[in-house]
Order: structure tokens, then C-alpha cells, then sequence
């Protein structure tokens, strides 16, 4: 779970790089091109290929978690990164497990509780100082759309958990057509707004970036999550995505020469403060009588 979210925060970074040869929506066109191959490869090999193909009576459902989940998010990733660089994108998408828990509550009838009452509020004041007029790389319309893009993803993950099952709708499933969507989508869009845009006329840098964001930090992190959730349990794994920003913003740092000043770092952290009380549980230690 650890890899999963480094190679989804070497994303952030590695995106930065591909869009110097490609525009957003070609990008992605292309990276989720490639991962959905990676991921039907997958599951022809495990001999699950059949199960892709979704159930009667899930498909509607399956459109609106692949929507929300695949192009909304990407695009906006992508023009966020664009935007305001691949730092402030990591952190300030990087709130969506807060979201994900924000709106479980009207949609899954869940209480929100002491915690969450304590964690979105941390979070929102780091997202505050973060993204403040006047720090480092910061775009307000950047912001604004990574700000979307985790609303995206965050209801992605409720509706998912809503309607997900084991039978019906599984995991590798969704992921598919994810990926899917994501491909269709930005695909046309960006033959409607230039097809040129869709020339893989990449530098040795632009092809390293494709490749390495369809596989390592696509499709391989789809599978690795599959792969972990069936060993760990979800309380367990949630702790895992503060290593997502971090490698979001520390990866930058070294490639790229971006930097967050002193005030946007306190907002960082008070982000991952917020998300670390909402996702990690103590767990209480007997203690032996003497």
C-alpha cells in the first residue's frame, strides 16, 4: 500500500514533464489508453477477462463511478499541474479521503463525528495557507480546479462504496472502465479541440513520462490496490494515502525545482495532520498488571 501511494504521488510530477510534449486532455488520452491495456492484459492472464464486461442493472451506475473517477478527475489533475505545478496539485488533491468521508455522510447515512469535526477543519486551514495570494507556483483557477477534481474523486470513492460489490460490481471492474471512460473522453475532446494534439511527437523525456504515468502509476497501482485490499483491511490502508502528497511534493522538489516557502509547508502539514486524524486509529495497548 505504501508503493501504491508513492507511484500515485510520483504522478504529480512526472505529468508535469509529459505535458511539456502534450496538451492535458492528450495526455491523458494516451496514459489511460495504455493502463487500460495493462489492466485487460491483467485480467486475461488471471483468466477474469469475462468479469470486465459489467452487469445488467449495475452499467448505468458504473458510467457515473467512471466519470467521476476517470476523465473529471484527470482532466482536472492535469490542468491543475498545468497550471499551478505539481506541489500545490498533490496536497490540495490530496484532501480527497476528507471529502470521501464529508460526503459519506448525506449519501451513506453516516455520522461525520468528533473526529472528522476536528480533522476538515485542520485541513481547510492548511489548505488556506497552502494555496495563500503571493506563496509559491500559486494560480488561484489552478487551485479552484485541483479543488474539483478531488470533489470528483471523493465521490467517486462514496458512490463506489454505495454501489460497489463483490459480485456485481468488482474492484478490477471499475478500474477498467475507468480508464476506459478516461480514454474516450479526453480522446475526443481533444480531436474536437486539435487533433494535433494527439501526435505522439514526444522527446525521450515525453515518452519516459507516458510510460511511466500508464504503468507504474496507473495500471500497476490499480492492481496493487486489488492485490492489498484482500489482505489488509480498509482501516488499515487508509493511513497509507499521507505518503501520496508527500511523494507528491518532495519528487517536484528534486526534479523539478519546485518548492513550497515556509507558510505553505506549515499548510502541507496541517493537511496531513487533518487527513491523519481522520484515517489513522489508535489502537489501545493492554497493559499488564505488574
Amino acid at each position: 500500500m505504501a508503493l501504491t501511494a508513492i507511484l500515485w504521488g510520483s504522478a504529480f510530477p512526472v505529468t508535469r514533464v509529459l505535458l511539456w510534449d502534450l496538451p492535458p486532455l492528450g495526455a491523458a488520452a494516451w496514459r489511460t489508453f495504455i493502463s487500460m491495456c495493462a489492466v485487460a492484459l491483467f485480467a486475461a492472464l488471471r483468466g477474469e477477462l469475462a468479469t470486465l464486461w459489467p452487469a445488467r442493472g449495475m452499467r448505468t451506475r458504473l458510467v457515473t463511478l467512471a466519470l467521476l473517477g476517470g476523465p473529471i478527475f484527470l482532466i482536472g489533475l492535469n490542468l491543475a499541474v498545468l497550471l499551478t505545478g505539481a506541489s500545490i496539485t498533490a496536497f490540495t488533491t490530496g484532501i480527497y479521503p476528507l471529502l470521501a468521508v464529508a460526503l459519506a455522510a448525506p449519501l451513506l447515512g453516516e455520522a461525520l463525528g468528533v473526529r472528522m469535526a476536528v480533522a476538515l477543519p485542520t485541513a481547510t486551514l492548511g489548505l488556506l495557507l497552502l494555496a495563500r495570494p503571493g506563496g509559491a507556483e500559486v494560480v488561484p483557477l489552478g487551485v479552484a480546479v485541483a479543488l474539483g477534481a478531488a470533489l470528483s474523486f471523493a465521490l467517486y470513492l462514496a458512490l463506489a462504496r454505495r454501489w460497489g460489490t463483490g459480485e456485481r460490481l468488482p474492484p478490477l471492474t471499475i478500474a477498467f472502465w475507468l480508464l476506459v471512460a478516461s480514454t474516450v473522453v479526453t480522446g475526443l475532446l481533444q480531436l474536437i479541440a486539435a487533433p494535433s494534439g494527439l501526435r505522439l511527437n514526444l522527446s525521450p523525456a515525453g515518452w519516459a513520462a507516458l510510460l511511466w504515468l500508464a504503468l507504474p502509476a496507473s495500471a500497476l497501482p490499480h492492481v496493487l490496490v486489488i492485490t492489498t485490499m484482500r489482505r489488509l483491511p480498509a482501516s488499515r490502508a487508509a493511513p497509507f494515502l499521507m505518503i501520496m502528497p508527500i511523494a507528491g511534493a518532495t519528487i517536484p522538489a528534486l526534479l523539478l525545482n519546485e518548492r513550497l516557502d515556509l507558510i505553505q509547508g506549515i499548510g502541507a502539514g496541517l493537511i496531513l495532520v487533518g487527513i491523519a486524524i481522520a484515517t489513522v486509529r489508535m489502537r489501545r495497548v493492554a497493559v499488564q498488571p505488574a
